[in-house]
């Protein structure tokens, strides 16, 4: 069914999430810098409540969800077939929970958002949260970096990657929302906010969201202003002054740490052999060859690497879970990726074409992040995720009369 034909209204119940997703991804951040308490009336207060408020009357609609959503659930059932693997009951069921409760979060995301209007919100108040989370962030007290030369912004979230990560989703937050208006003084906002994110990201010197964010961006200017012949001149250009452009380009960088962590490793070699996180790429893949069906356990992986996490989306489910889950979780993102293609048959203008495009950059661009990071493990990437199961079953196209 489709939602988005006629005029659609946001509701009190899309109001009320909205609110709860702002405290939820903003707010309780501030129990990294010590006040538990609202951390903990946030996730096991305000939590529950609005799981009932939203779910009690759907309840009879759960089973008709996509497919998606099941095929995330499932990795609870897989976890308990790899349980005889286990060897920490507490790390196991504590991973447990993170699958249930971020199954949980995405269902009420998708009850929660019904048509367009709903869905921009959603926009809005993840693209406000990552600016007031990277503006926070300016204000705490940030680690001097080994060199004592330059600074690494982690801000609220504790991690310097995490504040990055929430720069970049706002930055696709910021991307489609220029879709859908077309006042100047707007689109400049915008424009001025995504510069801001971007600063930030540089500061965190993280270096696989700052390599996401020139995908981005770039990707979004390659689709709206460099197909046919534009794209030709444009690899000509490059191919002729790309030489300058590096040059300064690396002038510009090299006032930034993410400059000293994208140039420490003279090869790919050493980089094999000096980075602490392809070292831990290896140590999961071979416990993975050595585990390959049932995998090691939930959450056993840091038993074998010392506490460490393997970083990575796919490789974490593999060697935990074991190469079924494996092909599930897969699965999700085929069946996404698929979904999205299909947008092409709902096109009524323009504008659906350009928030068909920013959707792909999206889906790739939490692939890449999943490189360097568990998406599963996110909440902020599984509302992502569920955002984009929203729009290509429920939305589809932006045939419908929306503010600018």
């Amino acid at each position: 069914m489709i939602y988005s034909r006629g005029i659609s209204k946001i509701s009190k119940k899309s109001l009320i999430l909205s609110v709860y997703l702002f405290a939820f991804l903003f707010l309780a951040l501030y129990g990294k810098q010590g006040f538990q308490t609202l951390n903990q009336v946030i996730l096991w207060g305000f939590g529950p409540l609005m799981a009932f408020y939203i779910l009690e009357p759907n309840i009879m609609r759960i089973p008709k969800i996509p497919k998606e959503y099941f095929l995330y659930l499932s990795m609870v059932l897989f976890a308990f077939l790899g349980y005889l693997n286990v060897i920490n009951d507490a790390f196991f069921y504590r991973y447990l929970q993170v699958f249930i409760a971020n199954f949980v979060l995405m269902i009420i995301v998708y009850f929660g958002v019904n048509n367009l209007k709903e869905w921009v919100l959603v926009w809005k108040i993840l693209g406000l949260v990552g600016i007031v989370v990277a503006i926070v962030g300016y204000f705490i007290e940030t680690p001097v970096a080994p060199t004592d030369e330059f600074y690494r912004l982690e801000g609220i979230t504790g991690n310097a990657n995490g504040t990055a990560n929430y720069a970049r989703v706002a930055v696709i937050a910021g991307l489609i929302l220029l879709q859908l208006t077309e006042k100047k003084m707007y689109k400049i906002m915008i424009w001025g906010a995504i510069i801001f994110l971007s600063y930030t990201i540089l500061l965190a010197a993280s270096r696989g969201s700052f390599a996401n964010m020139v995908f981005l961006i770039g990707g979004y200017f390659a689709f709206k202003y460099f197909s046919g012949w534009r794209l030709i001149i444009l690899l000509f250009l490059i191919f002729l002054f790309g030489n300058i452009i590096l040059y300064f380009s690396e002038q510009f960088l090299s006032g930034f740490y993410l400059f000293e962590r994208l140039t420490r490793n003279d090869s790919v070699a050493d980089a094999i052999d000096t980075e602490a996180r392809i070292q831990i790429y290896n140590k999961a893949w071979n416990l993975f060859l050595d585990n390959p069906l049932l995998g090691v356990g939930l959450n056993q992986f840091r038993i074998y690497s010392g506490g460490a996490i393997s970083h990575t989306d796919l490789l974490d489910i593999l060697v935990q879970l074991g190469i079924f889950a494996g092909a599930v979780y897969v699965s999700i993102y085929v069946k996404l990726f698929k979904k999205i293609s299909r947008l092409k048959n709902y096109f009524t203008s323009k504008r659906d074409l350009n928030i068909y495009r920013i959707l792909l950059l999206c889906f790739v661009s939490e692939i890449i992040f999943g490189v360097s990071n568990p998406n599963w493990f996110t909440q902020l990437q599984m509302i992502v995720l569920s955002l984009l199961l929203i729009y290509t079953t429920k939305i589809r196209n932006t045939n419908e009369p929306h503010s600018k």
